[in-house]
């Protein structure tokens, strides 16, 4: 093993001596923030979906299609508010008078789908009245599919995220946003404050009279912060799973989803290192890093899709890595499949955002331990 790791690996050893010592506090604040957002935001699908109007089109005209809808307006969770046609019911939809759209094809139930469900971009408002609907049509050896694209009639434009999947819950679909967002808030607490504290108590300066490897110092740090965010994310995974939340694909999609974590891991390490960098108390590199986090997990479609942002919001989204961590997460967790296309493409842009951050911040750091 060179010099290099071997210093990297006994400074990693000394990050988590230092984190032990505080283990009590450090898995307490590991725990606080996942369990108080699946716990308090995780439930407003469910108690919103009594509520959820939805408007009827039914093509089929056979009696097994009214027996159909004769259930559904007989669900405690659904509120039927017109049978009409189909331009009437997305005028609907877009005014805001209906949550959802079904149209009942002409093959039901025998066709494939036999049921189109057209539905705005809140899945919170939804809550949990896809599950029902999709319960019902299986009741009658039918299949109830979203439209997965943008849809159209006259002045009518409904917009879908098809990384909200129909048959999950918005628990689901809020828990892969807090497991991304966890992973970045152990990388704030982790390498970069670290960093700060060993300035502020002259242990830099002890590292830098010793004959230890410069970069090994850099390399701990992303160690001890990737550290706390897989720590973060799987107690996050936990909590979530615990709560209801699931794992459409599985044990396997573990490993996207570690996988995920791993990069953004990687790239805030070196995000919140080049602060570390920069500043000298914890006080402000707090502050200046909150400023910075926080506005990026919002748009990266943690509580929503990035369809519901505002036109000025929307191209942000676009830019922002946590984005593409976000919707790996929703794909593993809430669709059951990744696209191999999606795959390439998200951890492309991850990669990326990790060497770019990486690389700045060790030139960042060159000046501190020069």
């Amino acid at each position: 093993m060179s010099h290099f790791w071997k210093d990297s690996i006994a400074l990693y050893i000394r990050e988590m001596q230092i984190f032990r010592s505080h283990l009590r506090t450090n898995i307490i604040r590991s725990i606080i923030f996942p369990l108080t957002f699946i716990l308090l935001l995780g439930n407003l699908g469910s108690m919103s979906a009594a509520k959820t109007n939805i408007a009827i089109v039914n093509y089929a005209q056979n009696p097994l299609s009214y027996q159909f809808i004769s259930d559904v307006t007989a669900s405690h969770s659904l509120n039927i508010v017109a049978q009409t046609n189909q331009y009437e019911a997305l005028k609907m939809l877009s005014n805001g008078n209906a949550t959802l759209v079904m149209v009942v094809l002409p093959s039901f139930p025998y066709g494939s789908p036999s049921i189109y469900i057209y539905y705005d971009n809140n899945p919170i408002e939804l809550g949990s009245s896809l599950q029902v609907i999709q319960s019902l049509t299986q009741q009658f050896g039918a299949t109830a599919s979203a439209v997965s694209s943008s849809s159209s009639t006259g002045t009518t434009s409904i917009f879908i995220n098809p990384t909200y999947a129909t048959s999950a819950s918005y628990k689901t679909f809020l828990i892969g946003g807090i497991i991304v967002m966890v992973a970045v808030f152990g990388t704030l607490f982790g390498g970069g404050l670290s960093l700060i504290s060993d300035k502020q108590l002259g242990n830099l300066k002890s590292f830098l009279i010793t004959p230890i490897d410069r970069k090994s110092i850099i390399m701990s740090k992303i160690f001890y912060s990737i550290t706390l965010a897989m720590l973060n994310a799987t107690i996050a995974l936990i909590i979530g799973v615990l709560d209801g939340g699931g794992i459409a694909m599985g044990l396997f999609g573990l490993v996207w989803i570690y996988g995920l974590v791993l990069f953004v891991a990687i790239g805030f390490s070196g995000l919140t290192l080049l602060l570390a960098s920069r500043i000298d108390k914890q006080e402000v590199y707090t502050i200046v890093s909150n400023a910075l986090i926080m506005p990026l997990w919002f748009i990266s479609g943690a509580f929503f899709p990035t369809s519901a942002l505002p036109s000025w919001l929307y191209p942000i989204s676009v830019i922002n890595p946590l984005t593409y961590a976000t919707n790996g997460m929703r794909y593993v967790m809430m669709n059951g499949y990744y696209p191999l296309n999606l795959v390439i493409f998200d951890f492309s842009i991850l990669i990326v955002f990790a060497i770019i951050m990486v690389v700045l911040a060790i030139n960042s750091l060159k000046r501190t331990i020069a």
